[in-house]
């Protein structure tokens, strides 16, 4: 019997999460098997990472699908531990094509404070990624995790800090959530630097208004702010 999806499509879309995997190893943003990468195959699967598998080395033809709507697994080997959590992000937003979960070092040091990102900080990160959560702790591996994160979603939401534990990206395409991945990095990267030099100017309330107006009227570009 015949595999429940075009093999063709399930080809190219793990060729692209290796390419993805592998420039996220490359940039030190996941050691060892850690992380976890997916994207849809269509409405009904999910192409996802194996466990136990660095994503410097993994090969196209060892990707899983799962099913979204439990979770099963309908081909290939274990699947990530963390694919809960990709699956609530998929049922929560119908437009997110592809989720990835790292513990990059600068991203995941500031999940570990405990404390939400500064905002207003830099314009680039407040067009590009908007208002970023903090999940307050949760067992990873767990259904709870799973649950924090989708309760964490709005329909603008382009990041996720897990506290003491790591990141969530989404976006329209696997480039697209490899991309906020690299912003969120450089942003949390930013932010540790003027904690070290003890200042931090924040945009003004006049200043935040313009550029979230910009955002939206120019790039026609949603936020949670308005």
């Amino acid at each position: 019997m015949g595999l429940p999806f075009p093999i063709d499509l399930y080809d190219s879309i793990s060729s692209e999460i290796c390419r993805v995997g592998e420039r996220m190893w490359r940039q030190g943003f996941c050691a060892g098997s850690d992380g976890n990468i997916s994207a849809r195959l269509d409405d009904d699967l999910i192409i996802i990472t194996p466990s136990g598998v660095s994503k410097g080395d993994m090969r196209a033809d060892g990707m899983c699908v799962v099913r979204v709507d439990d979770g099963s697994l309908i081909h290939g080997p274990h699947p990530s531990s963390e694919r809960a959590v990709h699956l609530a992000v998929y049922r929560a937003r119908h437009d997110v094509e592809a989720v990835i979960h790292s513990h990059a070092p600068r991203s995941t040091a500031w999940a570990c404070t405990g404390e939400p990102l500064p905002e207003g900080i830099h314009p680039e990160a407040e067009l590009l990624l908007g208002r970023i959560p903090l999940v307050p702790y949760v067992t990873p591996g767990t259904g709870l995790l799973a649950e924090a994160t989708g309760r964490a979603l709005t329909p603008h939401t382009a990041a996720i800090l897990l506290g003491s534990h790591g990141t969530v990206t989404v976006g329209d395409s696997l480039e697209t959530a490899l991309a906020r991945l690299e912003m969120l990095e450089s942003y949390c990267r930013l932010v540790i630097e003027l904690s070290l030099l003890g200042r931090m100017r924040r945009l003004s309330d006049a200043e935040m208004a313009d550029l979230l107006r910009l955002k939206r009227e120019t790039w026609g570009m949603g936020d949670d702010r308005g």
